[in-house]
C-alpha cells in the first residue's frame, strides 16, 4: 500500500474513532476503497450486501469498544464524496453534513424536492451540530425484470413535476452559449471544444429551459422497494442538485450507466431512437419539438451543461477525466 492510502487509512481511523459514540460496539472492517467501513456482525444490512468489493482485503479492521452513552445505533460509516459522513442503523441513517453550507443545502433540496419526488422523510435535523436523520429505506437489489418499471416510474414522476413548473411560471431560459461566459470556461475550453463540435451551432444559441434537478441520477441513486408485491422508487443523494437544462437527469442515467457501470444499452437504444417518444412528449411541454436528427448534440449539450455547470479551476481538474472518458467512450459510437 502506498503512503497516501496509508494516510487516508489513519485518518479514517481517527475519524471512526470520534464518531464511536454513534456506532454499535463489534469489530469493524473496510470496504477496500476505504469509502464504507461496518460491522462485520451487520453483513445482512442492505448496505453491505449491496457493496461490490465488500469481500476483497481492505486494511486491517478495528474494534469499537463501548467509549460510554450510545447516541445513535449506527453499524456502517459510509464517507461521502462531498465530505459529509452517513451513519446507518437498520432503520434510520444519520447524516454529518461537512459545514453549515452542507447542511442547509441538504435541508433546502428536501424541503424543495419532497413535493414532487419521493425522497426518504426528514426525522431530525440538529443544526447546531450540522447532523440530519432520515428515514433508512429497505431497498431490494435491482433486476433487469425492474427495469420497465424502473424507467416507466421516473418518466411519470418528471412529467408529472415539469407540468407543475409550467403551471406555476417556475421556469428560466437561457442558451447554453451562456454558460461559456466565465473566466474559468474560456481558459479551460479547449479541452472540451471538440465536444462542442459535435453540438449543431443552432442549438447551443437556442433558448432552453432551465430547471431544479437532481443533478446526478442513476440506478445507484435510487432506491426500489418491494412490500407486499407493490415496487415503489425512492430518490436518494441530492448534494448535486441546481438549476440545469431540463432533459439533464434523462441524459445523466445513461451517462451514469454508461461510464461507471460499463452498460451501453441505455446510450444505444436512445440513439436507436427508442426513447423518442417519450422525450418528445416532455419537449412539448416547454413548447419545444424534439428532433431526432438531434439526438447526438442534445446529448452532447448534457455533457457540456454538467462540465459547465459551477467551474472553477480547482474544480475543472477533477472535470477533465470525465472529458476523457467522454471523448473516449462516446465519440465511436458517434455517427
Amino acid at each position: 500500500m502506498t503512503k497516501e492510502y496509508n494516510k487516508v487509512v489513519l485518518a479514517r481511523k481517527a475519524k471512526i474513532l470520534e464518531l464511536s459514540p454513534y456506532l454499535e460496539n463489534g469489530q469493524y472492517t473496510f470496504e477496500k476503497d476505504l469509502r464504507t467501513v461496518y460491522n462485520t456482525a451487520k453483513t445482512s444490512h442492505p448496505m453491505v450486501n449491496n457493496l461490490k468489493n465488500s469481500k476483497e482485503e481492505g486494511p486491517p479492521s478495528l474494534e469499537m469498544e463501548d467509549y460510554g452513552r450510545k447516541y445513535f445505533n449506527g453499524s456502517i460509516l459510509w464517507f461521502c464524496i462531498n465530505g459529509d459522513i452517513r451513519t446507518f442503523s437498520d432503520d434510520e441513517i444519520l447524516i454529518f453534513c461537512t459545514n453549515q453550507e452542507s447542511y442547509q443545502r441538504k435541508i433546502a433540496n428536501y424541503t424543495y424536492f419532497s413535493s414532487f419526488f419521493r425522497i426518504p422523510a426528514l426525522l431530525k435535523q440538529d443544526a447546531k451540530h450540522n447532523m440530519v436523520t432520515e428515514v433508512f429505506i429497505h431497498f431490494e437489489n435491482q433486476t433487469e425484470n425492474d427495469e420497465a418499471f424502473i424507467l416507466k416510474t421516473i418518466y411519470d414522476d418528471y412529467h408529472s413535476y415539469f407540468n407543475y413548473l409550467i403551471l406555476h411560471s417556475k421556469v428560466d431560459y437561457q442558451t447554453l452559449n451562456s454558460l461559456f461566459d466565465t473566466s474559468s470556461n474560456v481558459v479551460h475550453i479547449q479541452q472540451f471544444e471538440k465536444i462542442v463540435e459535435k453540438v449543431a451551432p443552432e442549438l447551443l444559441s437556442l433558448k432552453l429551459p432551465f430547471i431544479d434537478l437532481h443533478g446526478d441520477l442513476w440506478s445507484d441513486n435510487i432506491l426500489l422497494n418491494d412490500e407486499a408485491g407493490e415496487k415503489t422508487l425512492w430518490y436518494i443523494d441530492w448534494e448535486t442538485a441546481d438549476k440545469y437544462v431540463f432533459f439533464y437527469d434523462f441524459f445523466k442515467f445513461i451517462w451514469n450507466e454508461l461510464d461507471v457501470h460499463d452498460n451501453y444499452s441505455y446510450y444505444k437504444r436512445y440513439i436507436a431512437g427508442e426513447f423518442d417518444e417519450g422525450l418528445t412528449r416532455l419537449f412539448a411541454i416547454f413548447h419545444l419539438k424534439f428532433q431526432p436528427k438531434y439526438r447526438q448534440s442534445y446529448f452532447c449539450l448534457f455533457f457540456l451543461n454538467s462540465i459547465l455547470n459551477d467551474t472553477d479551476n480547482i474544480a475543472f481538474k477533477f472535470k477533465l477525466e470525465e472529458i476523457n472518458d467522454f471523448k473516449r467512450k462516446v465519440f465511436p459510437l458517434m455517427i
